[in-house]
């Protein structure tokens, strides 16, 4: 009986480190090399690395040559947020930003830009795990993120007499109701 139960102790105490071992040397991979072992294919364009929801660990924001929009939270899972962020998708220039909407909250934007000056702007939250769109705009003239994280908005307002003036429209997160609310001359996507 006593044999039995030390064989049955040396299995659960392999088990246990076995399994230990892949999951500790899953969270010392790279991002690069996580993404590159679930999607060989993928060249990494932009890549950005931060704790967002303020566990004390890191989660990774990749941007491929071909446009794909990727999370890779703190345990290694690779997610496919959005596609269509290169050159074939119309967009010239890519940037991911990561900012604070409060003390508590960061959220993730995209900046997408195409020639002559038009600006998209595609906001991400991280909610249950996944990354959550939160918010869509366009500027003509520009879209920019300020120091108190709030969405500015730029685009030309044209006058009937020719001419246009800057309008500018600008977003804040709403703890509330867990939303962007604009004010000034703003214009939804």
């Amino acid at each position: 009986m006593k044999t039995k139960t030390f064989v049955w102790s040396v299995i659960l105490i392999f088990l246990v480190s076995w399994s230990n071992i892949s999951v500790s040397s899953a969270q010392t991979l790279k991002p690069q090399d996580i993404l590159k072992q679930k999607y060989p294919n993928e060249t990494i364009k932009l890549i950005k690395t931060a704790d967002i929801n303020l566990d004390k660990k890191n989660e990774s924001f990749i941007i491929t040559e071909i446009g794909n929009f990727y999370l890779i939270n703190a345990k290694g899972y690779v997610v496919l947020i959005d596609t269509g962020f290169s050159s074939d998708g119309g967009h010239d220039e890519v940037n991911i930003q990561i900012f604070s909407v409060t003390n508590k909250e960061k959220h993730i934007a995209i900046t997408a830009s195409y020639l002559p000056s038009n600006t998209e702007m595609y906001v991400y939250r991280l909610q249950d795990g996944a990354l959550k769109q939160v918010l869509k705009v366009k500027g003509d003239v520009d879209v920019q993120i300020d120091k108190q994280g709030r969405v500015h908005q730029l685009w030309k307002k044209f006058k009937s007499e020719g001419g246009w003036n800057i309008a500018e429209g600008i977003f804040t997160w709403n703890t509330t109701i867990s939303k962007y609310k604009g004010t000034g001359n703003y214009i939804l996507q």
